[in-house]
C-alpha cells in the first residue's frame, strides 16, 4: 500500500465517522462523557489500524496503537480517571474486529462493492456486545441486560464509517490516481 492510500483512508475513514456522528448524535457527539465520541476518537484510530493492516505492518499498528491509546488515556484522564481503562476495553475490541476482518474477509469480499464496510460494521458491533459485556463486569455493580447492547449501535456506526472511508479510498480515490 502506497503512503497516499495510508493517508487517504485514515483521512475518509475518519471524515465518514464524523459524518455519521453528526448525522446520528449532533454536536452532542463532542461530548467527552458520553459514547459517541469513540466516533471521533477510535473512528482516527480504527482508520489509521485499517490502512495499516491492509498493508500488512502489524508491528507498526501495534506501537502507533499503543501511542494512541496513551495520548487518548491522558487526555480522557483529565475529563474522568475511569474513562482510560473503559476507553481501553472499546479500543481494544475495535482493534481485533478490525484484524480479523483485514486477515478473514478483505481480500475475500474486494470484488463486490461495499460488502467490506458492512461486514467490518457487524464485526466491530459484535465485539463492542463483549466489550460491553465486560465493562459491565468490570465497572458496574448491578448487571443489565440492557447496558449490553446499548453501545453496539455505536460500534456499527464506528465499524461503518471506517469501512466505507477505506472502500471509497480503494473504490475511486485510488483508481483515480492510477488512470490520470
Amino acid at each position: 500500500m502506497k503512503q497516499k492510500q495510508l493517508i487517504w483512508t485514515t483521512v475518509l475513514g475518519t471524515a465518514i465517522c464524523i459524518l455519521i456522528a453528526i448525522v446520528f448524535f449532533g454536536t452532542d457527539f463532542l461530548n467527552p462523557e458520553r459514547p459517541p465520541i469513540y466516533l471521533l476518537t477510535l473512528g482516527f484510530a480504527g482508520s489509521l489500524s485499517l490502512a495499516l493492516l491492509r498493508s500488512q505492518k502489524l508491528r507498526d499498528v501495534i506501537y502507533i496503537n499503543i501511542l494512541i491509546y496513551f495520548v487518548f488515556a491522558i487526555l480522557s484522564t483529565f475529563i474522568k480517571p475511569i474513562t482510560a481503562a473503559v476507553l481501553l476495553i472499546y479500543y481494544v475490541a475495535m482493534l481485533i474486529a478490525i484484524y480479523i476482518h483485514v486477515r478473514n474477509f478483505d481480500r475475500k469480499l474486494s470484488h463486490i462493492a461495499f460488502a467490506r464496510p458492512l461486514v467490518l460494521a457487524a464485526l466491530v458491533g459484535v465485539l463492542y456486545i463483549a466489550a460491553n459485556f465486560i465493562h459491565n463486569l468490570m465497572f458496574i455493580s448491578k448487571f443489565e441486560i440492557g447496558f449490553l447492547l446499548r453501545n453496539m449501535p455505536i460500534g456499527f456506526l464506528l465499524g461503518l464509517g471506517q469501512g466505507i472511508g477505506g472502500e471509497i479510498c480503494d473504490r475511486y480515490v485510488i483508481k483515480a490516481e492510477t488512470s490520470v
